[in-house]
């Protein structure tokens, strides 16, 4: 990809313009990151990018921005710009084209500000940001009220590079960022939502937490987990505190690249026991916050614009999470269903980490979870072998049974007895429903 875009600046040079690798990327090679994340700014206008290079489609003509595709991948190249009159407080209503200093000056922070000229291999910093990368700072370029009220996700886009890149904030800009919390409120929740699954994919997501709480972001984007903080755990049991730091554990415990999803699931999987908590004298239950947690996940999802398909996987995490320790009290057939879901590694990851952020930790639990996990599997590859389905609903009307609960009893019923064991072909079923049902 570098090799590509570097065949763009070229393209660009040559033909009189200025061009240059910007933001992210260039941040990235002065960290020492790997980066696929390459944007290139230029002089050349957006009629003039797209008469140098034969294939080119527009996703922000007016804002300059010009996508270049060379061997099936997309490169971004914007001219360099000056932005006024934030009406919408994200997309500029005036845009200038201008110079590459200009252009520095109107982004967010001065680590994102650096341009690369891999022709001749030099940075050009207009805000001192090489200065701040070797500080390892988050600085805001200019007023930082300024660049928040231009687009308030630059509050989160702040604690999000401050824990993805392990840096702190300069003292100005997180002043900035607990006073200006509030305008959180007048950004789309897709973008909201965009900026936290980031957040999440990173290794850093439980330090990201704790920093949205005390910038007073989370109060506003997430309050239900900010309503943790403080809520009391059984201390026989939970031995970490309150239910944000067990949450916070949770969240620190998973591994490093883990699906988004699971990582949603972690940190939402005991929202419902503040609304649950009961106090009998010095005990404390929290009656079925579960169920509780998954009725206010669907309520969180909805309001941060997720997919049907990414919600009813982050349900049913959070829905099962405490399942599996009843594993032993359910039918065969419903716990070989649950051990053999699709999305059964997630599941143990996260009662694993769940585990793992009670301390103290046992891991008898979850290593028992595993092998029954593997048992499962074992049991449904041998029954995927037969070429005869078991029985189905069509095979039992054909015997003479009518449409209503009979057929789902007798279905869970074979269900149960294969997951056991004891039948192991279509016959086997018939035979057992002749004795047991008294059909033909």
């Amino acid at each position: 990809m570098k090799d590509a875009a570097t065949t763009i600046i070229e393209t660009l040079t040559s033909s009189g313009f200025e061009a240059y690798f910007a933001g992210g990327f260039v941040r990235d090679k002065l960290i020492g990151r790997d980066s696929d994340d390459i944007d290139i700014a230029t002089s050349a206008t957006p009629d003039e990018v797209e008469k140098l290079f034969e294939n080119t489609f527009s996703v922000g003509k007016k804002f300059g921005v010009i996508v270049v595709v060379i061997d099936e991948k997309n490169y971004e190249v914007t001219t360099f710009r000056k932005e006024s009159e934030y009406q919408d407080m994200r997309r500029p209503s005036k845009v200038e084209f201008t110079d590459a200093k200009t252009d520095a000056l109107r982004r967010d922070f001065t680590v994102n500000a650096l341009f690369f000229d891999p022709i001749k291999d030099k940075i050009i910093d207009f805000t001192s940001g090489q200065e701040d990368i070797k500080k390892r700072t988050i600085r805001f370029i200019g007023n930082p009220d300024d660049r928040i009220l231009e687009d308030p996700l630059r509050l989160i886009r702040a604690i999000r590079f401050k824990t993805t890149l392990n840096f702190q904030y300069d003292n100005k800009t997180f002043k900035s960022v607990r006073a200006n919390a509030n305008q959180i409120n007048k950004v789309s929740p897709e973008r909201i939502r965009d900026e936290l699954n980031k957040i999440l994919l990173s290794s850093r997501r439980h330090t990201a937490i704790v920093e949205l709480s005390e910038s007073k972001l989370l109060q506003y984007i997430i309050p239900e987990i900010e309503a943790l903080k403080g809520v009391p755990q059984p201390v026989e049991y939970h031995h970490e505190g309150d239910v944000f730091t067990h949450t916070y554990l949770v969240l620190k415990s998973l591994p490093d690249k883990s699906d988004l999803r699971l990582c949603w699931a972690a940190l939402l999987h005991d929202i419902g026991k503040p609304p649950t908590i009961i106090r009998e004298g010095d005990r404390i239950i929290f009656h079925d916050h579960a169920q509780k947690s998954t009725e206010m996940t669907k309520d969180i999802f909805s309001r941060l614009r997720f997919s049907k398909t990414d919600t009813d996987a982050v349900l049913f995490l959070v829905e099962n999470h405490m399942r599996v320790a009843q594993l032993d009290q359910m039918r065969p057939g419903k716990r070989l269903a649950l051990l053999t879901n699709p999305q059964i590694d997630d599941l143990v990851a996260l009662v694993e980490a769940d585990q793992r952020g009670t301390l103290p930790y046992d891991p008898s639990f979850v290593d028992d979870l595993k092998q029954q996990v593997v048992n499962a599997r074992k049991l449904q590859s041998k029954n995927n072998k037969k070429q005869d389905k078991i029985i189905d609903g069509d095979i039992l009307i054909k015997m003479g049974f009518e449409q209503g609960p009979i057929i789902k009893q007798i279905l869970d019923d074979i269900s149960d007895m294969v997951a056991q064991e004891k039948i192991a072909s279509q016959a086997q079923a018939i035979t057992y429903i002749k004795e047991h049902y008294g059909k033909n």
